[in-house]
């Protein structure tokens, strides 16, 4: 009788084991990689001019992991859901597929979440077919994740048979294919006028939503002399407003660090240019925002100043000023420059 129930302590203290043994792997292979963070992927002129030759001849262009990841930085935002906190999207190739690797968060727990697949061009979309989801280590059943990303993705994209597949309509570039191959996406564009503030619009655009982030409008004068509309297009009058409510409603040390932030990066876009009229326009630039530390400064003049000098450069002088600038000014302050060259 002792030995039975010895006999069956020992088996319930096995089960018992091998249950923590089986939730210990699960976890590490759950949590593999969870804390995985993407690196920052700026917009960079050598990008914005490979996309003005392909689409110049209506060519293919290659690009390349880095400059995949530049443009989904111009567009990504972090989502915030009920459940779930997707945090960034990096991509990265495997031979003829594509993989993405997500970082996020369910209901306060860092996981990794990857998925590879297939990316095309068919009709006026972009169609993504995945072969896996996975967080961590652990497979997802694709079903469900389709299923379950048919409800979120609302006007943004769909699902349709086990793809997702997002419109190109509206795109600042026409894509007539798109393919991976040996490590390169290839983009074939549509010959036709490009506009760097189309291609700029995803970046440009979220300032707004920072702006709301400011409390109260303070420095209403400083707000009304950075009101300026510069007369480059419609676009220009509102970012113009966005100016000032941004500067006017921040606090001394705020409008202090954005307009330090503004200075780095015309710094950073003076090495990115290659005229010495492109770098006067840009110095230029500096020195008036240099000047804007004091609140009772009135930029307008100082403004035309640039607007003069910049109307001098030569249409491909201006895109390739325009980049660099745009690239290495942070979205939070580049509100501030539109007055002087519109966005």
């Amino acid at each position: 009788m002792k030995n039975s129930s010895k006999s069956k302590k020992t088996i319930f203290l096995a089960v018992v084991i091998v249950l923590i043994l089986i939730a210990a792997v699960f976890g590490r292979l759950l949590f593999w990689q969870s804390s995985y963070s993407v690196p920052e992927y700026k917009f960079t002129v050598g990008l914005f001019e490979k996309i003005i030759k392909a689409q110049d001849t209506g060519g293919t262009a290659q690009l390349t992991k880095d400059e995949v990841n530049q443009i989904i930085s111009l567009y990504f935002k972090e989502y915030r859901g009920s459940d779930i906190t997707v945090k960034a999207v990096e991509a990265d190739f495997d031979g003829d597929n594509i993989k993405f690797y997500v970082p996020s968060a369910y209901k306060g727990f860092d996981v990794l979440v990857t998925s590879e697949g297939t990316l095309s061009k068919e009709n006026d979309e972009i169609r993504y077919t995945p072969k896996y989801f996975k967080a961590g280590k652990i497979a997802l059943p694709k079903s469900y994740i389709l299923k379950k990303l048919s409800t979120r993705l609302k006007n943004k994209g769909a699902v349709e048979q086990n793809s997702i597949v997002v419109s190109t309509k509206g795109f600042p570039v026409g894509i007539t294919a798109l393919s991976v191959k040996d490590n390169r996406l290839l983009v074939t564009l549509e010959k036709r006028k490009l506009n760097i503030e189309d291609i700029l619009k995803g970046k440009l655009q979220s300032i707004e939503d920072i702006i709301k982030k400011y409390s109260s409008l303070k420095n209403s004068n400083l707000s009304t002399k950075t009101n300026v509309v510069s007369g480059e297009g419609t676009g220009t009058g509102n970012s113009g407003s966005s100016t000032g409510t941004s500067l006017g409603s921040a606090s001394s040390g705020e409008r202090q660090q954005a307009l330090a932030r503004v200075i780095n990066g015309l710094s950073a876009a003076s090495g990115a240019v290659n005229t010495g009229a492109q770098k006067a326009v840009i110095s230029q630039m500096m020195s008036v925002v240099g000047s804007m530390k004091d609140p009772s400064y009135n930029p307008y003049s100082a403004e035309s100043s640039v607007r003069s000098m910049y109307s001098k450069l030569s249409s491909s002088e201006k895109t390739q000023l325009k980049a660099a600038v745009f690239s290495n000014v942070d979205a939070s302050s580049a509100s501030i420059l539109y007055n002087m060259i519109g966005k």
